[in-house]
């Protein structure tokens, strides 16, 4: 009588799963901190400064890309993240790796931009519930500041750098555990380290479809273009939209500016409806995350890192709510 024996599979390090999620989401919170620290010095170093409020604007916008961006996440991911383990599936050479053509890439910009949409009237919707509307820090920033400073660094600089860390670097060594608890957990940083309820919801859920494309297709590439798309398209156009339609031209000016505001409106509605119906319609193509490894929720969540992180921005969640 013959059996069959199954060769036992070698299931994760419930401690190394917990510290490696609690160093990811400590590396996190400590962007922030490096961040700020140096944000406080530099105002209190020009705070005897003559400049203009837009040179002002814009002055400001460009340091907090270069010590958030540059400095901070390099230095936490040289600091916690990368004596880490990767997992060696998402190399470039994976037999598993699903390169996109230019056309399938194409498919997921109204997906991104539909999900940002969904999160942006989820706020609004709250802000009707509880009497007041939800502060948006990021349009309040960007209708600040110079067309040209946007493009570079909310649409160029960060981009790169924070698929590098959320994605890049986050993902390839938390997805050994399991996959798509390393994906749900580097979205919800992803969303925390937004600072503001507002962007969180709309940064949630592109950063579980970000992290969705990279681990299926092993190329961070793709998620680099899909996220300049979705700044440029938050950030740059409503500046551009801005400047056409406030104007106080009269008669064919008015006109002009009118007409371009509706045509952008409807290519941002026809947009979003492409988008719902490509998410519903091809969801089956990169979804179900399947992994041989149990779920690894308890290690994921329960442990000291997750918990600063929570308490950190959540705390700035309140504070930015309370003090407008």
């Amino acid at each position: 009588m013959e059996t069959n024996t199954l060769e036992p599979m070698e299931l994760p390090d419930r401690r190394r799963a917990r510290r490696a999620a609690s160093l990811c989401a400590f590396a996190t919170v400590m962007t922030h901190v490096i961040a700020y620290a140096m944000t406080i010095a530099a105002s209190f170093l020009l705070r005897d400064s003559t400049l203009s409020e837009q040179a002002a604007n814009n002055l400001n916008l460009i340091f907090n890309t270069v010590v958030n961006d540059l400095i901070a996440m390099p230095l936490c991911w040289l600091i916690f993240l990368r004596r880490l383990p990767r997992n060696e599936a998402l190399s470039p050479d994976a037999p598993d790796r699903t390169p996109l053509r230019f056309g399938t890439l194409l498919f997921f910009f109204p997906c991104v931009y539909a999900l940002a949409a969904a999160g942006s009237m989820t706020g609004q919707l709250i802000g009707l519930l509880i009497g007041k509307g939800l502060t948006n820090i990021a349009a309040d920033v960007i209708l600040s500041v110079n067309p040209w400073v946007t493009l570079l660094c909310a649409s160029i600089v960060a981009p790169v750098a924070e698929e590098l860390f959320f994605r890049k670097a986050l993902i390839d060594r938390l997805s050994q555990f399991h996959p798509m608890d390393a994906i749900l957990l580097s979205a919800l940083l992803f969303g925390l380290v937004h600072s503001n309820l507002t962007q969180f919801l709309y940064a949630f859920p592109i950063g579980v479809l970000f992290g969705i494309i990279y681990w299926r297709t092993k190329n961070i590439g793709y998620t680099i273009l899909l996220h300049v798309f979705m700044n440029t398209v938050g950030g740059v156009a409503p500046q551009i939209m801005t400047m056409f339609t406030q104007g106080e031209g009269e008669g064919l000016a008015a006109m002009f500016g009118a007409l371009v505001s509706m045509l952008f409106t409807s290519l941002m509605l026809g947009l979003v409806v492409v988008g719902i119906v490509f998410l519903i319609r091809y969801r089956k193509r990169f979804l179900p995350i399947e992994s041989p490894l149990p779920r690894c929720r308890k290690p994921f969540y329960l442990n000291a890192g997750w918990f600063v992180a929570c308490t950190v921005f959540v705390g700035m969640f309140l504070a930015v709510e309370l003090l407008k």
